[in-house]
């Protein structure tokens, strides 16, 4: 029989453990541990300090648009040639530029015949004996040794590695293969196995790097040549001849063109209603998400994982419309923002302004936009039974350059005349 003593020692040794749990869920869910976690960074001098609400669900893989004065401080993107050093960098490592420019937009800039930004918490790991400030060459050579370091060709989950080490990388990685999760190579969906530490710190500076690259690399969903009908922003209303605001952006596609998703992600949406019609959401991740409406028919369903270029539905005039063709919107942190300033669009070179959405922007309800003119749907035909994917056009030369000051977004096609094809 246990002695008083022994029991009380038991006693003691299992209230310290039950202690060392609650003290651990203090720290890893609530903004207490992130308090202690900035000041442990503070007092290492390290530069990413943590989002001390990042904790809370869904918070960690959300970041914010840059607001208006960092995207005025930061280097800006905008179309034209891609400077020198990138260029050089990128051919000598064999690292995109996108990918190089999304770093130095975020973390550095570029003066004269030099690209530089401050250095990733981990880059030590591949590109040793180099100061707090790197040069575009050296960054290009550590997202390279990453590469090799993490067996993959994937320049997210390089630049992941820059700000949190390979075995943190691959220790998340290897977790969410094993719990089966789609997707897992996404950072959105390995996140929550990083160390809280790790989601609060270092993984929201990868994070504002990866989300400048994806808006960067969004693809237009069509071929390019069909004329855009009616711009995002204020215009004047194709029926009641008001003027309203217009939150997405209205492409003249014939009825039955392809249309492919902008980027890789989930099917957030995918249904029918008498205003928008057919219409597909796709969550591409990192508060990114873009909306096709008045298709002819879906060709995904909700859930689905999807990636860049995949065909989504086809074009046509369901819902209430002036004549076929797509109604798309792109949101970043749940606001509407001009697709036509972002990523691959037409007359906008494959360049992204880091630019907040403006404060205009109403804030969108969950469902598409509605469309004003009525006009019968027609029936739906039914979706294709494979997965179809838009072949990738041929490449170009690079047309992205780095500049100091905002520029002004491209010229926008006049507004449709109604019986075109338009919707609010």
């Amino acid at each position: 029989m246990s002695s008083p003593v022994h029991r009380r020692a038991r006693r003691g040794l299992f209230d310290a453990l039950l202690l060392a749990c609650l003290g651990y869920a203090v720290y890893a869910a609530t903004p207490i541990g992130a308090v202690v976690e900035t000041g442990i960074r503070v007092a290492r001098g390290q530069r990413d300090h943590p989002s001390w609400f990042s904790t809370f669900r869904g918070r960690d893989t959300a970041p914010p648009p840059p607001s208006e004065a960092t995207a005025v401080a930061l280097t800006q993107l905008v179309s034209g040639d891609v400077p020198e050093p990138l260029q050089r960098a990128s051919l000598a490592h064999g690292v995109d530029t996108d990918v190089l420019a999304a770093v130095i937009a975020v973390r550095g800039g570029c003066a004269g015949t030099t690209c530089s930004a401050d250095a990733p918490d981990k880059l030590a790991m591949y590109a040793p004996g180099h100061g707090a400030r790197i040069d575009v060459d050296v960054i290009a050579k550590a997202i390279q040794a990453a590469r090799v370091a993490l067996a993959t060709t994937n320049d997210e989950l390089a630049i992941e590695a820059l700000f949190l080490g390979t075995p943190a990388v691959t220790l998340a990685l290897q977790q969410a293969r094993r719990s089966g999760l789609e997707g897992a190579d996404d950072v959105e969906v390995h996140a929550p196995f990083f160390a809280p530490g790790a989601r609060r710190g270092p993984l929201q500076g990868a994070m504002a790097v990866l989300l400048v690259h994806r808006l960067r690399t969004l693809a237009w969903p069509t071929d390019g040549r069909f004329r855009i009908t009616s711009p995002f922003g204020e215009r004047v209303h194709p029926v009641t001849g008001k003027t309203t605001f217009h939150n997405g952006t209205d492409v003249g596609t014939p009825s039955g063109t392809p249309l492919v998703s902008a980027h890789h992600g989930q099917v957030k949406r995918q249904s029918v209603d008498s205003i928008s019609g057919n219409y597909v959401i796709v969550d591409h991740g990192l508060g990114i998400q873009t909306t096709y409406c008045h298709l002819a028919a879906a060709s995904v369903h909700e859930h689905e994982h999807v990636d860049r270029l995949d065909v989504v539905g086809l074009s046509g005039a369901s819902g209430r419309v002036t004549g076929p063709h797509l109604h798309y919107v792109l949101r970043l942190s749940d606001k509407a923002v001009d697709a036509q300033r972002y990523g691959r669009a037409p007359g906008h070179g494959g360049a992204v302004m880091t630019a907040a959405p403006a404060s205009t922007s109403p804030s969108p309800s969950p469902s598409p936009s509605p469309s004003p003119s009525p006009s019968p749907s027609p029936p739906a035909t039914p979706p294709p039974s494979t997965k179809a994917r838009m072949p990738k056009p041929a490449p170009s030369a690079p047309a992205t350059s780095l500049a100091p000051t905002p520029v002004a977004p491209p010229a926008r096609a006049p507004t449709a005349p109604d019986g075109v094809g338009s919707s609010p």
